[in-house]
């Protein structure tokens, strides 16, 4: 096998780990909401966490999903493809957290998560853009 053969393997290998540490990670999200301990246990969440949940919930089950599929087959299109799924999800649901804001912290603190969801809104738009970019010249150059 030649040396770039085995590079792409590596990279393979190493793309299928992250699939897996995603959807573990996912996975983990909704006990942790859900199950054990729920966010009811988490004093800093206030009753109006119950209004972002579900979006919340969407995007943790997106996420499972699109690296379940990226696990089994992850060539360039389905891979851009979910990734631009599972970031217009997440999207929606840091624009819901951030208009319902359901924390209970301080004022310094509620600057500082306002301003990390602000980021976040900004990073997952340009991510959009370069998604969207990316699968447009897959387009052109598969000739469609």
């Amino acid at each position: 096998m030649t040396q770039a053969g085995r590079a792409q393997l590596a990279q393979e290998r190493t793309n299928r780990i992250g699939y897996l540490v995603a959807v573990l990670v996912n996975a983990a999200g909704l006990v942790v909401l859900h199950l054990w301990p729920g966010w009811q246990e988490f004093t800093f969440l206030t009753d109006d966490t119950r209004s972002v949940l579900g979006i919340v919930d969407a995007a943790l089950i997106v996420g499972i999903v699109v690296n379940v599929v990226l696990l089994l087959r992850s060539p360039a299109w389905p891979t851009a493809a979910g990734s631009l799924v599972t970031t217009l999800v997440s999207l929606a649901a840091m624009v819901r957290i951030w208009q319902v804001f359901p924390f209970d912290v301080s004022d310094t603190w509620e600057t500082v998560l306002r301003v990390v969801f602000v980021l976040g809104i900004i990073g997952a738009c340009l991510g959009v853009l370069a998604l969207l970019v990316s699968l447009l010249r897959m387009r052109q150059l598969s000739g469609r």
